[in-house]
């Protein structure tokens, strides 16, 4: 086997993969034997089939067959000799084989691209992180809204017109320009009045809204619309209203902390573990803060291109990502009516600087000599075995069986390299609504 490379970009190879007429009528000698082995074809006896008869019938199938197997046998080779690692899924040009001749196929790949990283450049960044504390206004708050959830529906104590803190139930029918919307309709829905869980339209249409009532409205959607068709478009809303009841909550007590689950014996005990998760949860808002920052600062850093194929399956993942929260809202993305390949460029941009991102983050891994050990990946699995209430080894071997290990690898090398980057770095705490005022801008 032979192979040699050309270069078409700063990161992109074609590498050309030479196999010796030798090899190719060994592969082929072995497909047609142990076809013969399997051939029923009227007049011969299993394995005395001739060869001349089995290329007769099936040398499409078996050339095919050894086109892939001489693929598969010298591409790995072929990246050893010419020392290139590809980033991505490469792209194959073959043609079918001929015995007595030299076979040719070429792959065109992405491989990292190379650049030059001042170490300044990535220490001592100037961050931010929300200033977050766990009150005991927020533990309350918390155990309000657990007790909502608790909270029963009854009827009112006598008829009236709806008002706030009400549930109105309604049924409903949305149309745009006269057509009725996909996925636009909706029966005995609870609207509870005050909450804004609902456009702003619709909720004030419901104030004083009695049982029995037909309401018209129209909801203007802005920039914000879940769903892109809807985007600074006037949708008009027919709703019938079906009933007004009021919200009873329990009593937040002992009673009601028991209620919550057995482990909970007082509303002190409910109150230490709440205020834990907020501990935790702030804690993994300040990580997530520091770690858009870090990217967003070190996105830019170093001279490069980006490899076309990272950007295109990251846009595509992406794509994916927002199917799944439309379907998670309801929403059906075939029925929406979405255009993938407009989608795709738009997520474009967003895509590219994420995998720029990464690729700086990568060598900032490389010129800090930061690894991952076995001991990190065993910290790691132990972690998921407690979320998951299983043995460690179990997960283990879950992660090996699915060959999850290699991206598990990767992320922790991913937040081994934001620590480092995170120890050297002047963080500031400061007002949450300040930090995402910036963030916004």
């Amino acid at each position: 086997m032979k192979a040699s490379f050309e270069e078409l970009s700063s990161v992109q190879r074609r590498v050309t993969v030479e196999v010796p007429a030798a090899d190719v009528d060994r592969t082929l000698d072995g497909l047609y034997k142990r076809l013969a082995r399997q051939a029923k074809i009227r007049g011969f006896r299993p394995g005395k089939v001739p060869r001349s008869i089995l290329e007769k019938y099936y040398a499409p199938q078996i050339l095919a067959e050894a086109a892939e197997a001489l693929i598969s046998d010298n591409y790995t080779k072929a990246l050893e000799e010419t020392k290139l690692d590809p980033v991505a899924q490469p792209d194959f040009d073959f043609g079918l084989p001929a015995a007595g001749q030299d076979y040719t196929f070429t792959v065109t790949l992405d491989v990292k691209p190379e650049f030059e990283l001042d170490p300044s450049l990535y220490k001592g960044l100037k961050l931010q992180e929300p200033k977050l504390e766990v009150t005991d206004q927020e533990i309350a708050k918390r155990l309000e809204a657990l007790a909502e959830r608790q909270a029963m529906l009854a009827p009112l104590d006598a008829p009236r017109p709806a008002q706030t803190g009400d549930v109105v139930i309604i049924d409903y029918q949305s149309s745009k320009g006269g057509q009725p919307v996909a996925g636009g309709a909706a029966e005995n829905v609870e609207v509870e009045l005050g909450k804004g869980n609902v456009p702003e339209e619709i909720e004030v249409a419901l104030v004083r809204a009695e049982p029995g009532q037909e309401i018209k409205t129209t909801v203007h959607y802005g920039d914000e619309a879940g769903n892109p068709e809807l985007k600074n478009q006037d949708v008009d809303f027919v709703i019938q209203v079906k009933d007004v009841k009021r919200k009873l909550a329990p009593e937040i007590d002992d009673d009601f902390a028991r209620s919550i689950s057995p482990e909970f014996e007082t509303l002190a005990v409910l109150k230490d573990r709440i205020r834990n998760d907020l501990d935790e949860m702030f804690q993994d808002q300040r990580d997530v803060a520091v770690r858009n920052q870090i990217m967003e600062q070190i996105r830019e850093l170093g001279q490069f291109d980006v490899p076309a194929t990272l950007v295109s399956a990251e846009a595509k993942s992406m794509l994916e990502d927002f199917k799944t929260r439309l379907r998670r809202q309801g929403l059906d993305p075939a029925e929406a009516g979405l255009d993938d390949a407009k989608l795709l460029e738009d997520f474009k941009e967003q895509a590219q600087k994420k995998v720029r991102a990464g690729i700086v983050l990568g060598r900032i891994s490389d010129q800090e000599k930061i690894d991952v050990t076995p001991e990190d990946v065993d910290k790691e699995i132990e972690k998921a075995a407690s979320r998951m209430g299983q043995p460690a080894q179990i997960i283990k071997e879950m992660y090996m069986k699915n060959n999850m290990m290699p991206t598990l690898h990767a992320r922790l090398l991913e937040e081994k390299t934001l620590q480092a980057i995170r120890a050297d770095a002047i963080i500031e705490a400061v007002d949450p609504a300040q930090l995402a005022s910036m963030t916004n801008d």
